[in-house]
């Protein structure tokens, strides 16, 4: 019986394509033409059309000065504040992180990757990108923040 049924549909459709099993047209009131067909549905059935693509992930970009002291993160604060040099050539000079050989970039970020107060700063609605935020202490010392993009939020 299942086999019957199975060359039922066969045939038709090798006769008269996919439109076979499609609604007539004078029962479609649209706009756009409507040609859902039996191998249509299962075409459908497997593509993602609904749905968009995944937001974006929430990221940082960020780029930070590492001292050892609250004094040394005032007095490299007040330089940047002076506009004496770029952030990057004081995070060459000052920074005790290995990122200061890239001006003291730490590439892209997820939250929880860094450090909690770290972290918080980074990620927190009122810190403005671009802005220098710190100094902000950690396990690893005192650190000069700036964010450069955020994205995800």
């Amino acid at each position: 019986m299942l086999s019957r049924t199975l060359f039922f549909i066969y045939a038709a459709v090798m006769c008269y394509g996919t439109y076979a099993f499609a609604p007539s047209a004078s029962n479609i009131h649209s706009s756009t033409a409507l040609s859902m067909g039996l191998f249509d549905a299962f075409t459908k059935a497997f593509t993602n059309e609904e749905y968009g693509p995944p937001p974006d992930a929430v990221k940082a970009t960020a780029r930070h000065i590492l001292v050892p002291t609250l004094e040394e993160a005032n007095e490299v604060l007040g330089k940047v504040a002076a506009g004496e040099t770029t952030f990057a050539g004081l995070a060459s000079q000052y920074s005790t992180c290995p990122s200061s050989s890239r001006g003291g970039s730490l590439g892209s970020f997820s939250p929880g990757t860094m450090v909690k107060e770290f972290d918080e700063v980074v990620f927190a609605p009122d810190t403005k990108v671009g802005e220098v935020m710190g100094p902000v202490q950690t396990q690893f010392g005192y650190h000069l923040i700036v964010v450069d993009k955020r994205t995800g939020e």
